[in-house]
């Protein structure tokens, strides 16, 4: 009897998974990158606690990109996709403010949960630099190309958003967590000022979203 049980459940299973309608999400995101970043200020390793809000605006992170959700019954899901980020980080430190700023492909591999209309999100991504980290400095004129270290980084982000229908799909606002592993790191000074960085990217993201069926493009 048992045998037949797990049979069933598990046809049951494979009908619903194979039934499920894949979702495409699309996300447009704004993020403070302030809270969580920090800095490297020292040579030495030493990481020092400095005014990031000192540098409000200098720290917003803006991105795009597109999501695949594969439900698994009516509840959870797996969703993978690509993001393209405008990373910005910044501190003031006693009269000046340091700014860099680079860019980045994010590729998310998440585990999903809908309880209504509620959505949420965990798993691990992939982010890629994306050419030079640009450095700035308020006092100094200019802005100087530094070459990143850094060629791969790994991560881990959590979200929650809430969904209402509107016209064909789902319009989804929420916010998600972007948490570094490893540091952001350059692989040269300038001949001026020793310019160099060292951080750790962390952002919250404010996540405005638009969900379709994957059947709606006729594939």
């Amino acid at each position: 009897m048992k045998k037949i049980l797990a049979l069933i459940a598990a046809s049951v299973a494979s009908i619903a998974i194979a039934a499920a309608d894949p979702i495409v999400v699309g996300h447009g995101y704004l993020g403070f990158g302030a809270l969580g970043t920090t800095f490297n200020k020292d040579e030495m390793g030493f990481t020092e606690k400095v005014d990031v809000f000192g540098a409000f605006f200098k720290n917003l992170d803006f991105g795009a990109g597109a999501e695949i959700n594969i439900p698994f019954g009516g509840y959870f899901g797996v969703q993978a996709g690509v993001d393209f980020y405008v990373n910005n980080a910044s501190y003031k430190a006693e009269e000046d403010t340091y700014t860099f700023n680079y860019y980045s492909l994010d590729i998310p591999l998440l585990f999903t949960a809908k309880l209504e209309k509620w959505n949420f999100a965990l798993g691990p991504y992939l982010s890629i630099p994306l050419g030079d980290v640009i450095s700035s400095r308020e006092s100094s004129d200019g802005v100087t190309a530094l070459k990143c270290a850094t060629k791969v980084n790994f991560g881990i982000t959590a979200g929650v958003g809430y969904e209402e229908r509107l016209g064909m799909g789902r319009i989804l606002f929420g916010g998600r967590y972007m948490l570094d592993f490893l540091p952001m790191k350059s692989t040269e000074t300038t001949a001026s000022d020793k310019r160099w960085f060292e951080f750790t990217r962390r952002a919250l993201l404010i996540d405005i979203g638009y969900k379709l069926p994957l059947s709606f493009f006729g594939l």
